[in-house]
């Protein structure tokens, strides 16, 4: 991992996210030919999820249940790559990333691909009430199109 490739996206940002909605990255490029890879960092000071989404149909029923909606299940995402923010040991603060501290990770499933950074009761991982306050995070996002070798 890691090295070369073409970066298709690249987000380094602050983000509000009001309880009950997200943050979505949405229409990643497909880099799964000749394979990708996507690396990710989130932090905030509060509990949060993180869903990637590998398959268009599973993103759309996420958000329609972001939108108010109730949708026919509620996918969980990539499990590889989504999951709920830990607080490490000795921090105050949240944090939800690729292994290793935001390392690169092998993409090969066909895109395009959802990001989402979750505020939400979206499949009861983490309990948002209507008065809570809105989520702060920093995400920074990379995903990158492997070069072919020569």
């Amino acid at each position: 991992m890691g090295g070369g490739g073409e970066v298709v996206v690249r987000v380094q940002q602050d983000v509000r996210v009001n309880p009950h909605e997200a943050w979505i990255k949405e229409e990643i490029p497909d880099v799964s030919d000749p394979g990708g890879e996507l690396q990710y960092i989130v932090k905030a000071d509060i509990p949060f999820n993180v869903y990637f989404f590998t398959d268009r149909e599973q993103f759309e029923q996420y958000d329609a249940y972001i939108k108010g909606r109730e949708p026919g299940e509620t996918p969980p995402g990539n499990p590889e790559f989504s999951q709920t923010a830990v607080q490490p040991a000795g921090s105050d603060i949240y944090e939800a990333s690729t292994d290793d501290g935001g390392a690169r990770e092998s993409l090969d499933e066909s895109g395009p691909y959802f990001f989402a950074v979750d505020h939400s009761n979206y499949r009861m991982e983490t309990r948002v009430d209507d008065y809570d306050d809105p989520l702060k995070a920093f995400v920074d996002l990379t995903v990158i199109r492997n070069k072919l070798p020569f």
